[in-house]
């Protein structure tokens, strides 16, 4: 789809494959890559593992982590039990 405008994405792919926003068209059955329910449950997986890391940290510790955006986001789905759609409605960084 590279030289494409975006807004022919939806003819291209399907409505049913990709999730609109205001913003940016999100592809939800990527060939070759993660789709966002995988990527919700490695960021628990992530969450879970900085859990052991830190359980022994006073609980006023801060821990910096860096992220792409799309996995930040998920990050946030996991962290707040919020489902992985409306953090991409909602969230846009």
């Amino acid at each position: 789809m590279a030289g494409l405008p975006t807004s022919s994405i939806p003819a291209i792919c399907g409505d049913d494959k990709i999730l609109k926003t205001d913003t940016i068209n999100y592809f939800l059955d990527p060939e070759g890559a993660e789709t966002f329910p995988q990527l919700v449950d490695r960021a628990k997986r992530l969450l879970d593992h900085i859990e052991t890391l830190t359980k022994d940290l006073p609980t006023d510790s801060s821990i910096l982590l860096v992220t792409h955006g799309d996995f930040g986001k998920m990050l946030l789905a996991a962290y707040y039990d919020i489902p992985w759609e409306d953090v991409l409605r909602q969230f846009h960084f």
